[in-house]
């Protein structure tokens, strides 16, 4: 998994919920090849919709105007 001390200590930042953290870095593809971990972990689709939804609507305003 993630060692996010050295990653915190890497990027210059704190983060406070790492669970959201590790969720955004994990791929459906590394769950489905590591199934022992997929029953604590979550993948990062939803939010990859979720910016994607929100790129769309930053786009489309963009253009509108």
């Amino acid at each position: 998994m993630i060692d996010f001390n050295k990653l915190e200590e890497k990027l210059g930042v704190k983060v406070k919920n790492k669970y959201i953290w590790s969720e955004a870095l994990t791929h459906n593809s590394w769950l489905y090849f590591h199934p022992e971990a997929a029953k604590d972990s979550k993948h990062n689709e939803r939010l990859e919709f979720l910016g994607d939804a929100v790129l769309e609507l930053i786009v489309t305003e963009y253009l509108y105007l």
